[in-house]
């Protein structure tokens, strides 16, 4: 239970797996206590001696059955079986307790579904109750109502607009959300494509000044890399982890640095444990662009003093910094004079000593990558009078 409560109030830190399985953990625990204080009460059901004992005991069993799920790490199928047990329980339930008890079982199981934060999950399971919530209205109206109420129609409609209004209000919020995270997702991944290249040459700039100032690089650090296991080990002691090999973890991952990674993960005399560590381990290196090096790059730029605020600041399209149609020529060619003199590519030794020729500036610009940076009208000026620039830029 400590473990759990730590996770909760650490939960910022977990990955969505982790997630998955606090929130699945959490569930089945809210389903233990659920089923165990249903068992006391089934003698008021109209079901039999039999059926009040044998079902509780089933469902305590799918429970322990999505326990076992999670220790195996099976977090979406434990997920489900969660999912199904609850669904089942409030057939259960409906069938053969007070209508109006049962009405808000209903509600109770989509509660439980919209924990998952999961749209597809929501919509085929919370469909399928929020259907069955509806018939069952239907069939048992003035149960619900009570029988002497006034309006017993009107009243079952009633209750059957909440229950779908419930459900569409939680399905609507979930598209919008699904909506948001997929275009911050396409943006990330458009960004991070742009940036690719960028990022390889600061890595290479970084490793040209650490040799000019004979100085070793942050991952050949000795008390970097002792910080590294320091820390490695705390954390998992915090979260009551096994830590004696954490420090040879941490070992191996710096020793990965100095090695060819892809010709460890496909040298089949290599152990399948070193190449299974190595494959963890390839996305946290240091010294090859990363998603871990993206984040140290946006870290570091936490702490450089930002010029003030200007409205087009982040704004690359020519076309959009200027109005004026000879201000968007004239900035064409200053685009293409600066990458036509800078030096940007690699040479054949592997070094950021070359500049761009003018057919390899004339692929850029009519490239797809660069209508961000430059308008289909300027490409057309540029093509047809690419001579000129060749001859005088």
């Amino acid at each position: 239970m400590k473990a759990i409560i730590n996770r909760i109030l650490n939960s910022e830190f977990l990955t969505f797996n982790e997630v998955l399985r606090l929130k699945v953990a959490i569930v089945t625990v809210f389903l233990f206590v659920f089923v165990f204080l249903s068992i006391p009460l089934s003698n008021f059901n109209d079901f039999t001696f039999n059926i009040n004992i044998v079902v509780p005991a089933v469902f305590s069993l799918l429970l322990i059955f999505t326990l076992l799920l999670m220790l195996f790490n099976l977090n979406r199928w434990a997920m489900h079986l969660s999912i199904i047990t609850i669904s089942l329980l409030t057939a259960y339930y409906v069938g053969g307790s007070n209508h109006f008890y049962g009405y808000m079982l209903f509600f109770v199981t989509l509660t439980v579904i919209i924990f998952y934060q999961d749209v597809i999950t929501y919509l085929l399971y919370g469909g399928a109750i929020t259907a069955y919530g509806v018939f069952y209205i239907i069939e048992n109206g003035a149960s619900i109502v009570g029988i002497n109420s006034t309006g017993v129609e009107m009243s079952s409609i009633t209750y059957q607009i909440i229950l779908v209004g419930f459900y569409l209000v939680f399905l609507v919020q979930f598209i919008i959300s699904d909506s948001i995270y997929e275009k911050m997702n396409n943006e990330w991944v458009r960004m991070n494509k742009v940036l690719e290249k960028y990022q390889d040459f600061s890595l290479e700039f970084l490793i040209e000044i650490a040799d000019e100032k004979e100085q070793d690089l942050i991952y050949k650090n000795h008390k970097f890399q002792q910080t590294v296991s320091e820390i490695s080990v705390f954390i998992n002691e915090f979260f009551e982890e096994d830590g004696d090999n954490i420090a040879e973890f941490v070992e191996f991952y710096f020793f990965l640095h100095d090695q060819n990674l892809e010709e460890i993960i496909t040298d089949k005399t290599v152990s399948a444990l070193t190449r299974k560590y190595s494959i963890e381990f390839q996305k946290y290196l240091l010294n090859t662009r990363s998603e871990l090096v993206s984040i140290l790059f946006n870290f570091s730029t936490l702490f450089q003093k930002d010029d003030e605020y200007e409205e087009k600041r982040y704004e690359y399209d020519l076309d959009k910094l200027f109005t004026n149609k000879i201000d968007k020529l004239l900035s064409l060619a200053i685009l293409y004079k600066y990458l036509k003199t800078e030096i940007t590519q690699y040479d054949k030794w592997g070094k950021i000593e070359k500049v761009l020729s003018h057919e390899e500036i004339t692929e850029l610009f009519v490239s797809k990558e660069f209508r961000e940076f430059i308008s289909f009208e300027q490409v057309n000026f540029y093509l047809d009078n690419q001579e000129l620039f060749d001859k005088y830029l």
